[in-house]
């Protein structure tokens, strides 16, 4: 009997473990009246006391279908009670698909899933990250509330959107023509060569994508100018030709054509404000020394006694190597025009009324002077020599080796406004405003009579010597072919009188002002040069 009695009472402790099997409660009483789901399944409202077999739980609490917290991994103890209080936010939904699917879902270090996900998240933006094996890819979403925000990230390769301004350009990648703009494509992962073209402006580029990538390339055409730095002429390139040199506000500028950006800029330490600009130029033989020529007018408060309520030029020599003045000075006088002599010791002012003006290149001291008999109105240095145009239409030659005249000969029957040379410094070009422009060897013999019939200011031959630039008083500027005269193009309604005018190479035309209206114009072939430009967002 006493062995049946324990059987049972062994039976009865068993079953009655059994019906406490290892639950614990949790209450929720905060906020009222919301809807409280357990791993997704709803079970009533707050306030609520629920048991539950001790284990981990998702409890998600809502006030509306849009205003919810979840709360993840909330244990549930045996025999213990677990209370729990809820702030619900505003919330949007998310959808995100990837192809191929599968890929894991992540905000920050934070996992929420796998491809196809769909979930209320909070209002805001977020930082989403995809993962499929080695391909990752990020994309950035603004969740709005109550709205559903859909996202498909291609992780088999990359989505790239092409805009263009104008978007009648032609878009190129890898050679294969893809239409006008705008443009969605996939791309393989690597490098892509894109070219944008428009009428005669075409310019390629290279794009480096990745699988999942998706991004908006945008090119923009502008005109390719130099920055806003109010440059002007006379204008002329470094003797290797490594540099464009133009004047502008603060200085003298050494620009490099293809980057449109000056890599040198020679300045006045003593003048900060920039009161006065320089007017003219010129560079040795080798590159080393620029001068330049500064006239006095607004800062004559700072001149010395006996300078005073004179007209006077500041003098500036600077070296290259160190792009500081090595001399620096003042002269009651009104120079035009500069150069340095051959072996680099002295250099020259031109006058306005008549002299050349020798000085000591790096102290400054003059040496001498010698009258030139004429107005000078140009001037040009060539291979130790200084050829000098003249109001009256004669062509000067000054020797820098003797410091005298060597030759003088009339060339023209009115102004002399412009003096050039071809690269190879085989001739000289000579414009005028009685409408001509000639073409000469070094001894001034006339090689070439261009007849234009109306006045001249400047005039240039490409490298090749097969073209000539001609610009002139109606703010136009033609481009024929030497040998027969031909028109090639003619550049018109420019808003200055073109006063230099100098190839680059055998396209590309720069045209520059004088001081009294800044400007400086890029073209090629004929056309203002403008550049593509691409933007990434």
């Amino acid at each position: 009997m006493k062995k049946v009695v324990g059987i049972f009472l062994l039976i009865f402790a068993s079953l009655t473990l059994l019906s406490c099997e290892g639950k614990g409660k949790l209450v929720i009483k905060e906020p009222p009246n919301a809807d409280v789901y357990i791993n997704g399944k709803h079970i009533g409202k707050t306030p609520i006391e629920v048991e539950l077999k001790e284990g981990k739980y998702t409890v998600e609490v809502a006030t509306s279908p849009f205003d919810m917290e979840r709360k993840k991994d909330v244990w549930v103890y045996f025999d213990h009670t677990t209370e729990l209080s809820f702030k619900p936010k505003p919330k949007g939904l998310l959808v995100i698909n990837s192809k191929p699917e599968g890929a894991v879902v992540m905000e920050g270090r934070n996992p929420l899933g796998k491809t196809p996900f769909k979930d209320k998240v909070d209002v805001g933006e977020h930082h989403i990250v995809l993962k499929l094996g080695a391909v990752g890819a990020s994309r950035t979403v603004n969740i709005e509330y109550g709205k559903t925000t859909e996202l498909f990230v291609n992780l088999e390769k990359a989505v790239i959107h092409f805009n263009a301004d104008p978007p009648d350009a032609i878009l190129y990648v890898d050679g294969k023509k893809i239409g006008s703009f705008p443009q969605t494509l996939e791309l393989d992962e690597g490098i892509h060569k894109i070219t944008v073209e428009k009428g005669a402006y075409r310019d390629t580029f290279t794009l480096k994508v990745k699988k999942g990538d998706e991004f908006t390339v945008k090119y923009v055409l502008k005109d390719v100018q130099l920055p806003p730095i109010q440059a002007y002429g006379p204008i002329s390139f470094t003797p290797d030709h490594k540099y464009l040199i133009t004047m502008g506000k603060a200085g003298i500028y050494f620009w490099d054509l293809k980057k449109f950006k000056p890599q040198i800029s020679l300045y006045d330490p003593k003048d900060v404000r920039n009161f006065d600009k320089f007017i003219n130029y010129g560079i040795s033989e080798d590159g080393q020394y620029v001068v330049g020529i500064k006239p006095i007018r607004r800062m004559a408060y700072a001149l010395p006694p006996e300078l005073k309520g004179k007209k006077v030029d500041k003098i500036l020599v600077w070296d290259l190597k160190t792009t500081f003045p090595i001399m620096s000075k003042l002269y009651p006088m009104e120079a035009g025009f500069t150069a340095i002599s051959k072996d680099k010791t002295k250099v020259y002012y031109i006058t306005k009324d008549g002299k050349v003006k020798i000085a000591d290149l790096k102290t400054g001291e003059l040496k001498g002077e010698v009258e030139l008999g004429h107005i000078p109105t140009s001037s040009k240095y060539v291979d130790g020599k200084v050829y000098i145009g003249t109001k009256d239409g004669y062509v000067l030659v000054f020797d820098t080796a003797t410091d005298q005249i060597q030759d003088k000969k009339q060339i023209h029957t009115d102004t002399v406004s412009d003096i050039q040379t071809t690269r190879d410094k085989d001739l000289i070009i000579t414009a005028s405003k009685d409408g001509q422009v000639k073409l000469l060897t070094k001894d001034l013999s006339v090689n070439k009579v261009i007849t234009v019939g109306k006045p001249v200011y400047s005039a240039g031959l490409s490298p090749s010597k097969d073209k000539i630039a001609i610009g002139t008083g109606d703010k136009m500027v033609e481009v024929q072919k030497v040998e027969t005269g031909e028109t090639l193009y003619t550049i018109q309604n420019l808003k200055f009188i073109p006063i230099s005018v100098l190839f680059a190479d055998e396209e590309v035309l720069i045209v520059a002002s004088s001081i009294d209206n800044p400007n400086i114009n890029i073209f090629k072939n004929g056309h203002l040069m403008k550049k593509w430009l691409q933007t990434i967002q």
